[in-house]
């Protein structure tokens, strides 16, 4: 076979030419260097990081004939054996299939021996995770003191699963997954090695494709080249973005751009015209709703990070399209969208007929309204309160008369505050001459019945002032001067029921009830028991304002068709 694929063709033959692996290299070369060297390596990390090749590297850097070397010549006949994998000393077991404790029985016949033609024997076992436990048992004692010709470098993806009592007896290094940058280098200096121009976009691809990965780029990267650079481009070999998700069955970034824009115009035709696109394309849709997810993703940390690259396994194109796409978008909407979507991916595997599972939940992200703060709503209704206490006070205007603009302003102005005044001062006068037969002195248990007349026409008036306002209680009357007390409350309350706006429409309801001017005095009070009431009218355990049966929050879903997220 004359042909070798760039995995084994580009497999770094040297300390300097493994990628992204900095801290384990350099940590190797300095032992070889101060002759430091220990017995038992282990090299634990995700797939094609570069685990057995750093053991080769090793293998040759301590085989040298001009060595121990940390740089292996490459030209000796035992650096050459050791690369084509023909050296009698240096032996690689695969730990899958040679996993059984006769096979550990045979290793340690073996080790025995001196080396034939190198100065040190050396075992690199792959996936040494997969031995048996009876295996591990066998290989501790030679493990712990083996020859003083021996050395043993494993390798495997999951160093969890080895025993405490291998793991003790090694120098371990972790392996990192390889950086995007280095991998989208890699790509281009391979493709300029083989004569091929690869565009910048099709090499982010590629690379964000492998996870991490050298070994998985360069066998993507081998896969495109053999789908159809030359029959493509002709006499330019050119690798584009397009002919990259052609040839892995990707989904076109633009594409998934085209459906959040339609989420944002809430164009349902759009978002399902490009839905069935893909799909009638062939496109896998699991592929599709992972591609979905890390769109959202990428777009939510545009809106939160901003210009931040380290965040984004994208260029710079891309990272400038998402800052602006992602303008159209509150961070709690994106936050929804990848919740809905996430859902999804795991639904997918349940349903019978996934098209449909995606085509409902895709109407689902395009009817999705926006979220709006809660706070933001009670301000809007503070704002609509003040309005209606104002035409009240005005003469009692008709509901009607009151309307406005979406910026908040009224329509239609209360008069001036002199009026007002007067307006006030005449309808109380009216309420005394007409009732001075009422106007006898009452009781303090009587003025504790009247209060709660006064939360109910001040429930009708101003809904968010009656909320904190139910709280107190009338405790104490000195002459004209009525003390209600907040108990389990605090200064906001009283702040809140002393604005002056908040405190005339108090005063009037209680004029309207007891026929009597009185002056209202408001205090803190100590912690008191809760009494049964009627449930409709408490808050629900959790907090004030977090259960739908609470009549503000009531109120806001009713006025904004809102939903509690």
């Amino acid at each position: 076979m004359t042909y070798l694929v760039m995995a084994r063709k580009y497999r770094p033959q040297t300390f300097e030419e493994v990628v992204g692996q900095a801290h384990v290299i350099t940590t190797l070369k300095h032992a070889i260097q101060n002759n430091r060297i220990s017995h038992a390596y282990l090299f634990a990390g995700p797939r094609g990081t570069g685990k057995t090749t750093v053991a080769r590297i090793l293998a040759k850097a301590l085989n040298c004939k001009e060595g121990p070397s940390a740089q292996p010549c490459n030209r000796c006949d035992s650096c050459k054996e050791i690369t084509i994998g023909r050296s009698l000393d240096v032996v690689e077991i695969d730990g899958a299939s040679n996993n059984s404790v006769d096979d550990i029985r045979a290793l340690r016949e073996n080790i025995r021996y001196v080396p034939t033609q190198q100065k040190y024997k050396v075992y690199i076992i792959d996936e040494v995770h997969m031995l048996s436990d009876s295996a591990f048992n066998a290989l501790l004692k030679t493990l712990e003191e083996p020859p003083a010709h021996a050395i043993f470098m494993f390798a495997t993806t999951e160093p969890h699963k080895l025993p405490q009592t291998v793991l003790s007896r090694c120098q371990r290094f972790d392996f990192r997954r390889i950086p995007l940058t280095d991998l989208v280098k890699t790509i281009q200096d391979i493709a300029e090695k083989e004569n091929i121009q690869i565009e910048k976009e099709a090499s982010y691809i590629l690379a964000r494709r492998a996870d991490g990965s050298l070994r998985d780029v360069l066998s993507l990267l081998d896969q495109v080249i053999a789908y159809g650079v030359e029959e493509r481009s002709g006499q330019n070999k050119i690798i584009t973005s397009e002919l990259v998700g052609e040839t892995l069955g990707l989904v076109d970034l633009q594409r998934l751009f085209e459906i959040t824009d339609a989420i944002a115009e809430k164009d349902s035709a759009k978002g399902i015209s490009v839905l069935n696109q893909l799909i009638d394309s062939g496109i896998d849709l699991p592929e599709f709703v992972n591609s979905l997810l890390q769109h959202l993703r990428n777009l939510l940390m545009s809106k939160v990070a901003g210009d931040s690259t380290t965040l984004f396994d994208l260029s710079d194109d891309y990272i400038q399209k998402y800052n602006q796409k992602s303008t159209a978008f509150l961070e709690g909407d994106l936050l929804r969208m990848i919740k809905i979507v996430a859902d999804l991916n795991q639904n997918l595997k349940r349903t019978s007929d996934p098209r449909i599972l995606l085509e409902m939940t895709l109407m689902k992200l395009l009817k999705m309204e926006s979220s709006v703060s809660l706070i933001d709503v009670l301000g809007k209704l503070n704002l609509l309160d003040q309005r209606q206490s104002g035409c009240v006070a005005s003469g009692g205007l008709a509901k009607s008369d009151t309307s406005f603009t979406e910026s908040g302003e009224a329509g239609h102005f209360p008069p001036s505050s002199d009026e007002g005044k007067k307006t006030i001062h005449s309808a109380s006068s009216e309420v005394e001459e007409g009732s001075s037969d009422k106007a006898a002195k009452l009781s303090l248990k009587e003025m504790q019945k009247r209060w709660k007349e006064v939360l109910g026409k001040i429930k009708k008036t101003k809904l968010s002032l009656w909320s904190v306002l139910k709280e107190g209680e009338v405790v104490m009357m000195e002459g004209d001067t009525v003390t209600v007390q907040f108990h389990n409350g605090s200064s906001f309350h009283k702040k809140l029921v002393e604005r002056k706006e908040n405190y005339n429409l108090i005063q009037k309801a209680w004029r309207e009830v007891s026929y009597q001017p009185v002056e209202l005095k408001f205090e803190l009070g100590g912690t008191k028991l809760p009494s049964p009431t009627n449930s409709t009218d408490l808050r629900s355990a959790s907090g004030p304002g977090n259960s739908p049966r609470d009549p503000l929050v009531k109120r806001i879903m009713d006025t904004f068709e809102g939903e509690i997220i």
